[in-house]
């Protein structure tokens, strides 16, 4: 069994920083990731990144909305492929980095704890290697939020915001559930590439943590821009690209061409049997930490 100083699950902001910093101080470190498509975690690959990148070519392509759906489609593709290549850019780079430093290894592979001082790292085929580390730190990240909602699984229609940004076509019409954070920034990058974008939420208030103004501000600014609200709507199912929802005790249904998710994220810790390790979990899968955020 290769034993490390410290082993570090994921290779997102905090896990490469830290990789880093211990490597310099002539610490031994394991780095596990279980996929290579994620090196640099979810800031770089999937998150805000590949987000602004796009959210800078819709802001360019507003500037053409006179322009046909094919015009507007070619466009939107040609962001795709600058954000791909961008990403993929970064993800080397982050790789390189860390792995060019003698005493990192980078494993690929998915992390659980087999007791307090030991992973076991389950790779892809399957076949798994248990190593140990004198300090573990968990940066496994976060994932979206999948909504019991009947039709939303093995639609292929229905997207989370990290496979909408590989989609290659525009959709016409865009269906957004969600309202906050994510849902709102892709209300705004979509329309402005051309998309009708809809936008449905559960609750009434829109993004109730903000101050009332702001919040009120950014709903009318959107609106001009011709994005769609329909507050209070239930999303009961989803039928392809078509929600069905109920609103004031009617029911009502929404077509469109594809259906983004944007109800939340949690944390990736379903795999961890931190039990294991005596780390205790929150209901929603975070890590239950004390008033001085210690595990």
């Amino acid at each position: 069994m290769k034993n490390y100083d410290a082993v570090i699950i994921g290779f997102g902001k905090g896990g490469k920083t830290l990789a880093g910093a211990l490597a310099k101080a002539g610490k031994e470190v394991a780095l596990i990731e279980k996929s290579s498509r994620m090196y640099g975690g979810t800031c770089i690959n999937v998150g805000c990144i590949p987000s602004k990148s796009l959210v800078t070519s819709a802001e360019k392509a507003a500037e053409h909305n006179g322009e046909n759906y094919d015009s507007k489609a070619e466009r939107y593709r040609l962001a795709i492929e600058e954000k791909r290549r961008v990403t993929s850019f970064l993800r080397q780079k982050n790789y390189e980095k860390l792995n060019s430093l003698p005493n990192v290894t980078v494993i690929d592979g998915e992390g659980r704890f087999v007791s307090p001082k030991e992973i076991e790292i389950v790779s892809a085929d399957g076949s798994s290697e248990v190593i140990r580390g004198e300090k573990i730190f968990i940066n496994t990240g976060a994932r979206p939020v999948i909504p019991s909602i009947k039709g939303v699984e093995n639609n292929p229609k229905v997207y989370y915001s990290e496979d909408l940004m590989d989609e290659e076509k525009l959709p016409e019409r865009l269906t957004i559930i969600g309202a906050g954070y994510i849902g709102m920034e892709f209300a705004s990058m979509y329309n402005n590439f051309g998309s009708k974008v809809t936008v449905l939420q559960y609750e009434t208030e829109f993004l109730p943590r903000e101050d009332s103004d702001v919040s009120a501000a950014i709903m009318e600014i959107e609106e001009k821009r011709g994005v769609r609200f329909i507050f209070g709507a239930k999303t009961l199912e989803i039928n392809g690209a078509s929600v069905v929802y109920e609103k004031d005790g009617k029911i009502e249904t929404l077509d469109g061409d594809a259906v983004l998710v944007a109800t939340g994220r949690r944390p990736n810790t379903d795999f961890l049997q931190a039990e294991k390790a005596g780390v205790e979990l929150e209901p929603r899968g975070a890590v239950r930490v004390d008033a001085q955020l210690r595990t």
